[in-house]
């Protein structure tokens, strides 16, 4: 049985994917397909990682044994925060500086059962300003401008995240979803990860899809280092990325190794 993991550490993207996963749940059992989204993690424990006792981590050991023996072949769990949150990021002014210690609670939480994982990526000015705009509109935060001034600044990179997060699942094939390529386009990123296909019903899920989020208080020059440092992500990831993960794209099929056009970060570059 194959468990594949979500980890989607940009909110909008994860949380339209888990609607649309929702949503066709039924029709992906009948193909061997279980799905985990954010409810059952809140049931299971699996919403708090530091929290994992063995009795809770013994009761996910038997569920999946027990899906075995009705004859899934696939598992696939979503959650946005198994990186980490927003809310630390911006506490820390850095991208989720704690996901390694994360993903070895995440791996020892299903005892080497994990088949591949997966995370969702964005381009950093856009990632960090739609993070803001979640935090003012959601929790009445805001943030001022010397917190800015240190992410901007700051030296972590999704290079660093995924670097990170790889060495707490050594050998586990890695797949990176950029949300430039996929929003708005959950039937190719399940096909992606699970090699199914559900009908297309017109419905579409894909959220905070505009050029630009409200909220942000990054300028210009800010905004363009965000843009070149996860330029630099992309080709790094194209190459290879050291041979820890293999970077998705879905320009027309699902190419694989490639860097993503990038019209819309190249155009924040140039400006």
């Amino acid at each position: 049985m194959e468990l594949i993991l979500h980890c989607g550490a940009h909110r909008c993207a994860t949380t339209s994917f888990q609607g649309f996963m929702a949503a066709n749940a039924q029709a992906l059992e009948s193909q061997g397909l279980v799905y985990w989204g954010p409810e059952r993690t809140q049931s299971n424990g699996l919403n708090s990682l530091d929290k994992l006792t063995p009795k809770i981590r013994a009761g996910l050991h038997q569920e999946l044994d027990a899906y075995m023996r009705q004859g899934v072949r696939q598992v696939l769990i979503s959650q946005e925060n198994f990186v980490g949150s927003m809310v630390r990021n911006f506490a820390y002014a850095s991208l989720y500086s704690n996901v390694q210690e994360r993903g070895q609670l995440l791996a020892r939480a299903f005892g080497g059962r994990v088949s591949k994982i997966a995370l969702n990526i964005r381009s950093l000015d856009m990632y960090w300003a739609s993070a803001a705009d979640y935090l003012r509109t959601r929790k009445n935060e805001s943030t001022e401008p010397e917190r800015w001034q240190r992410i901007a600044n700051g030296k972590r990179s999704w290079r660093n995240v995924i670097t990170d997060l790889g060495r707490a699942f050594p050998g586990i094939p890695f797949l990176v979803l950029p949300f430039e390529e996929f929003c708005g386009q959950q039937r190719a990123q399940l096909e992606v990860l699970t090699g199914l296909t559900v009908p297309d019903k017109g419905r579409r899920f894909a959220l905070n899809g505009t050029s630009r989020p409200a909220g942000h208080g990054l300028n210009a020059q800010q905004a363009m280092k965000l843009c070149i440092d996860y330029a630099d992500d992309l080709d790094w990831l194209a190459a290879g990325a050291d041979g820890l993960a293999e970077l998705i794209t879905h320009t027309g099929t699902h190419d694989r190794g490639t860097a993503p056009a990038q019209t819309e970060l190249e155009k924040r570059i140039s400006t």
